[in-house]
C-alpha cells in the first residue's frame, strides 16, 4: 500500500499497518479534535433535528462512515493507483459521509437540502477535511510512523531515500529470496507478516512474499545483515543509528524505519551495530 499526501509525504505499509497507525493516540486526538470543532462551529444545525444529542450522534456516525470509506479506498490503491492519493479519496469520503448524514438527519426530523445548500455542505466538508489532511501529513505523520515502528511496524512515511548506503558492494550479488530475484545490496529490511514476509528495498519499494522469515534469511549471505528480532532482519548497509532507550535498543535505518531489538538478542546486536556504524 502506497499513499501519497498533498504535501508530498508518503505512507508505505500493509493494510494492517494502516489500521494500527489509525489507532495511534495522535491520530485519534486529531479525529476527536476535528469532531469537537464541528460541535463548536455547528455548521450543520440549519438542516439537522433540534435535539442536541441526536445531532451529536449523527455527526459521530458521519465521522465513522468517513474513516471507513477512507480505509476501504486506500486498500484498493495497489489495484487502482488513483486511490493511493489522498485528495480523490477525501472527496469520495466527504460525498459518502455527507449523503449519509443528510439522509439520517432527514429520517429523524431534519430538513432536506436544496442544490445550493448541498453545494455549501460539500464545499465546507471538503475544505475542512483537506485542512485536516495537511495538518496530519505535515505535523503528526512522522511521529505516528516512528512510534508505530517501536511496536515492530516499520512504516515508511517519508520520501524514498536518496543517499547511498555506506560501503556499497562493488560486485552486486543476486539472490532468489522467496521467489523474488533481487540484488542483495538492495535488500535493507525483512519483516515477518503472519504467513508473508515484507521485503523493504533501498529505493523505498516494498514486496510482500509468501513464506517464513527464517527461510528468507537463509537465502541471504550470513555477513550482510542480522536478525535482531523474531520479526525483523536488518542489513548492514541500511543501518544509520543505534538508540538506547528504557524499553531497550532501537535500530534506525537510512530510510527512517525504527526497528526494535529483542531483549534476548541485545547482547549480540549491540556490538554488531556498533562495529557496523564505526566502519561505515
Amino acid at each position: 500500500m502506497h499513499i501519497l499526501f498533498l504535501n508530498g509525504n508518503e505512507f508505505r505499509g500493509t493494510g494492517s499497518d494502516l489500521r494500527r497507525a489509525m489507532w495511534h493516540p495522535l491520530f485519534i486526538a486529531q479525529t476527536l479534535g476535528m469532531t469537537a470543532i464541528i460541535f463548536i462551529l455547528r455548521p450543520y444545525d440549519p438542516f439537522m433535528p433540534e435535539d442536541v444529542i441526536i445531532r451529536k450522534l449523527i455527526i459521530a456516525s458521519c465521522v465513522i462512515v468517513f474513516l471507513t470509506v477512507l480505509v476501504l479506498l486506500f486498500k484498493q490503491s495497489p489495484r487502482w493507483p488513483i486511490f493511493g492519493r489522498t485528495f480523490p479519496v477525501l472527496v469520495i469520503g466527504v460525498l459518502v459521509a455527507s449523503v449519509w448524514g443528510v439522509g439520517i438527519s432527514s429520517l429523524v426530523g431534519g430538513q432536506f437540502l436544496g442544490p445550493w445548500e448541498w453545494l455549501q455542505l460539500l464545499a465546507f466538508n471538503t475544505i475542512f477535511t483537506t485542512l485536516g489532511e495537511i495538518f496530519l501529513a505535515s505535523f503528526l505523520l512522522k511521529s505516528i510512523v516512528r512510534d508505530t515502528g517501536l511496536t515492530a511496524l516499520p512504516i515508511a512515511a517519508v520520501a524514498p531515500p536518496t543517499q547511498e548506503p555506506p560501503n556499497p558492494v562493488k560486485r552486486p550479488q543476486w539472490r532468489e529470496v522467496l521467489g523474488n530475484r533481487l540484488m542483495v545490496d538492495d535488500i535493507w529490511h525483512l519483516k515477518a507478516e503472519e504467513h508473508y514476509v515484507a521485503i523493504h528495498l533501498r529505493d523505498g519499494q516494498s514486496l510482500l512474499a509468501r513464506g517464513r522469515l527464517v527461510d528468507a534469511i537463509a537465502q541471504l549471505p550470513d555477513t550482510c545483515g542480522m536478525q535482531v528480532h523474531r520479526s525483523h532482519w536488518v542489513a548492514k548497509s541500511a543501518l544509520a543509528a543505534l538508540h538506547r532507550q528504557r524499553s531497550g535498543l532501537r535500530l534506525e535505518l537510512h530510510n527512517g524505519h525504527i526497528i526494535p531489538v529483542a531483549r534476548n538478542r541485545q547482547a549480540d546486536v549491540r556490538p554488531w551495530a556498533s562495529t557496523t556504524l564505526q566502519t561505515a
